[in-house]
């Protein structure tokens, strides 16, 4: 992917940017998709993304952080966070 490509999905989502580093809103749960050589990498609870000039820096829930050239992102997912579901227990009223 391009710097331009993973920008506009950010700006898709919601997530507030300021100087190169996206902040993923609560409400969403991001996982990012990195190619590997004969395998594929999961980057799972992504809370923030710093876009330097030749790489990405993504930062996990647990304060993890992984850097990856662009070229090496295949793509993103994005979906509600369990915690802002709106669900019961499976039990009925």
């Amino acid at each position: 992917m391009t710097r331009e490509i993973i920008v506009s999905i950010l700006e898709g989502e919601g997530a507030e940017g300021r100087a190169g580093t996206f902040t993923i809103p609560e409400a969403r749960e991001a996982t990012c998709y990195v190619s590997n050589p004969g395998e594929l990498l999961a980057i799972g609870r992504v809370v923030r993304a710093e876009l330097k000039d030749h790489y990405i820096m993504l930062a996990t829930a647990k304060d993890e952080r992984f850097a990856f050239a662009y070229e090496d992102i295949l793509g993103f997912k994005l979906a509600a966070s369990a915690q802002f579901k709106d669900r019961s227990a499976g039990f009925g009223r």
